[in-house]
């Protein structure tokens, strides 16, 4: 069968036709949301996918970056990545995803409601149902069949590998990928100018869509790319029009690399070792990885799949190209899982592209890649249902076909309904104009360009609670802009945890100095609703040592105007120094970062332990640290090469081997002989229950612990704990 290579005025209806139903379906599959699409969220934490808290945390991220992006967009556009979190750090948009390729569909929406719930949700099932219309219009461009593109559109747009993305737009932002497959192969035979700039335009898009995505798309474009040539060459052409259409499209990625490569070279993305150690540590198992794919097809889709792989509509040159394209996709699903050559003990081909490309060292998540090979499988589906179909009007004859095409629709149909979640879909509200988010309405009129400090804070991923409420915050923030102190990224900047150290201790006198002389706020938003009773009545006692000014009260969340306050706190002895950087040489308070003498130190740490514990809870331990040795411990420094922080190890109580580490928190003070601080660490206990002994010391990046290599080992403390199932 000849492939369509312009779509015909008869091809109208049917396209609407599908769209409409591709409309019906997405209304069923995330009901009740339209109803409620522009004060609620669907609930990660309600619907047990996405890591629970951290989906929340991903989703409320997500949110802020369409509003932080329309915002910037409309007054600062050269500013763009200077995003309003992680206040005074540079380039914070950077930090993660920027979402750039969808601001011609969320920035007007968000101009025009001034509403980030809205927009998101709107966004999100735009993104499904072009997911669905493209890969609908690709296979019947390819195979002339509108009944098997809108199985195939089915499939791929709404099953559960994008369904459960309702939470992850970054994820399920590939709606374009069919469609740059098609233009591309349409270039290939007639490359019309009109084609080629289409082309170019949606490939710039869907790059600029997600940084993931992005990598996705090069992936299956370079399983696609023979196929081009040899389309062109059946035509008489070289095949270079569509390549430097593609080429033309990539060069969009110029807005936004020049700032990723500043947050590379200022330490915020992770270096190829500690990516290449999270990424052995957490990719699937290749049969996992087919596993999922099988569920995520069905059956009868993997039947049709291997028709249109043998016998399906389309040259086989285009076939072969979606068979590379699903094997590419498998193979880097999989991570480092899976060796170039099984068992010959060479890299798996994601060790190379971490290696070799530059970029995707920071794709951390391995399994993404398999909506690569989703989409070429449910795309040779297509092609073999088209097959099916004409071989049933050759049997049968034309109305035959047509009875049976309309099975395919139905059995589409019956595939949502099959697939969907249970209904109906869990939701949570975030009114913006309500009591909740009254602090941030106040701040909007008021806030005259200050920065915001909002407590509590995250500073622990495991922190559950206080991701939630950095979340918050930061939703709460795109009713404003105004600087942030608090923030939550796949990626942070340095310095951040230094902030949140010192943010967290507060309304400790001497952090509350620190923090007024690295990032002073001038409103600090006190949610006493998430305190304890201790330290909401500390709060009370500080609005007078700390001279905070009482502001507004909206329930139990207290306004603190800090400025003149702060102003008169800040420790003059912080130098304006870089400490953030790898390449720092000393602390904010210009002390040397370089390595300890292990005759110089010397020192203690003192604390209860818990003697009992839940399996996989988390929390919060206080300590006292003490120099008594001769060097100044350099404590007051980002998460860089010579800093002092804390951390957390569990070691079996049987073997003694180290068998989990915390994550460190900064010791956030350069403490001199005789000094002492008050710090807290984060304690993730173990998952298996057991006996084990707990210690807590004292590392310097790039060094190891203290107590590891001094001559005695009181910089640490240790206490044997029962960890109890939970």
């Amino acid at each position: 069968m000849p492939v369509r290579t312009d779509p015909h005025p008869a091809c109208r209806a049917p396209l609407l036709l599908a769209g409409a139903a591709y409309a019906l379906a997405l209304a069923y599959l995330s009901w009740p949301l339209p109803l409620a699409a522009g004060s609620s969220l669907v609930d990660p934490l309600a619907l047990g996918q996405a890591g629970g808290v951290w989906g929340r945390a991903d989703l409320d991220l997500l949110v802020w970056i369409l509003a932080w992006s329309a915002h910037a967009l409309a007054t600062d556009p050269l500013h763009l990545f200077q995003a309003n979190i992680f206040h005074p750090a540079p380039d914070t948009l950077a930090s993660s995803e920027n979402l750039l390729g969808l601001a011609p569909l969320a920035a007007p929406l968000y101009w025009l409601t001034q509403n980030p719930i809205l927009t998101y949700n709107v966004t999100v099932l735009v993104t499904l149902w072009l997911a669905a219309v493209c890969t609908f219009v690709a296979v019947r461009s390819w195979s002339g069949s509108a009944a098997a593109g809108f199985l195939a559109g089915a499939a791929f747009a709404l099953g559960p590998q994008l369904l459960g993305s309702f939470i992850r737009l970054h994820c399920s932002a590939v709606h374009f990928f069919p469609l740059v497959l098609l233009l591309a192969w349409r270039a290939a035979g007639a490359p019309r100018a009109r084609t080629l700039v289409l082309l170019a335009l949606v490939t710039a898009l869907q790059l600029l869509a997600g940084v993931y995505v992005a990598f996705e798309l090069v992936v299956l474009l370079f399983a696609f790319a023979p196929a081009l040539v040899i389309e062109a060459r059946r035509h008489g052409r070289s095949g270079l029009a569509p390549l430097a259409a593609l080429a033309a499209g990539a060069l969009a990625l110029a807005v936004v690399a020049p700032a990723y490569l500043r947050v590379r070279a200022a330490g915020t993305l992770p270096g190829l070792a500690d990516a290449l150690e999270h990424v052995t540590t957490t990719s699937p198992e290749p049969s996992l990885v087919l596993r999922w794919l099988l569920a995520d097809l069905t059956l009868p889709i993997a039947v049709l799949a291997t028709i249109g792989l043998v016998a399906g509509a389309g040259p086989l040159h285009l076939r072969l190209a979606l068979l590379l394209a699903a094997i590419l996709g498998l193979a880097l699903g999989a991570g480092t899982k899976l060796s170039l050559v099984p068992g010959s003990g060479l890299p798996s081909l994601y060790e190379v592209l971490m290696r070799v490309v530059p970029g995707f060292a920071g794709m951390r998540s391995s399994s993404r890649f398999v909506v690569v090979a989703l989409l070429a499988l449910d795309l040779l589906a297509g092609l073999g249902a088209a097959r099916v179909l004409d071989l049933a009007g050759a049997a049968f004859g034309a109305r035959a076909r047509r009875s049976a095409g309309a099975l395919v629709c139905a059995a589409a149909m019956l595939l949502v309904v099959v697939r969907a979640p249970t209904p109906p879909l869990p939701l949570v509200r975030v009114p913006l104009a309500g009591l909740a988010f009254a602090v941030h309405g106040w701040l909007r009129e008021h806030g005259e360009g200050g920065a915001v400090l909002d407590v509590p804070v995250a500073n622990a991923g495991m922190d559950g609670a206080a991701l939630l409420a950095t979340g918050r915050a930061m939703i709460g923030s795109t009713l404003h802009f105004l600087p942030l102190l608090n923030g939550y990224s796949g990626h942070p900047p340095p310095a951040s945890h230094l902030v949140a150290t010192l943010a967290q201790r507060l309304p400790d006198r001497a952090s509350f100095a620190a923090l007024c002389a690295l990032a002073p706020p001038r409103w600090i938003v006190v949610h006493g609703g998430l305190l304890d009773d201790a330290q909401d009545a500390a709060w009370r006692r500080a609005e007078s040592e700390l001279e905070l000014l009482v502001a507004a009260r909206f329930g139990h969340d207290t306004i603190y105007d800090a400025g003149p306050g702060c102003a008169r706190a800040a420790d003059p002895s912080i130098a304006a120094l870089d400490a953030t950087s790898r390449d720092a040489t000393r602390t904010f308070g210009g002390t040397p970062l370089t390595p300890l003498e292990p005759g110089t130190v010397r020192g203690t740490i003192a604390g209860a332990l818990p003697e009992r514990v839940v399996a996989g809870s988390f929390r919060w331990l206080w300590l006292d640290v003490r120099n008594d040795g001769a060097a100044v411990l350099p404590g007051l420094a980002g998460t860089v090469p010579g800093a002092v922080q804390l951390q957390a190890r569990w070691r079996d109580a049987a073997t003694g081997e180290v068998v989990s580490r915390g994550e460190v928190t900064p010791l956030a003070t350069d403490l001199r002989t005789g000094e002492s601080v008050r710090a807290q660490i984060p304690i993730s206990v173990p998952r298996k229950p057991g006996a084990y002994h707990l210690e807590i010391g004292l590392l310097q990046q790039g060094s190891g612990w203290l107590a590891d290599r001094a001559s005695d080992d009181r910089f640490v403390v240790r206490g044997r704990v029962e960890v109890e199932p939970g």
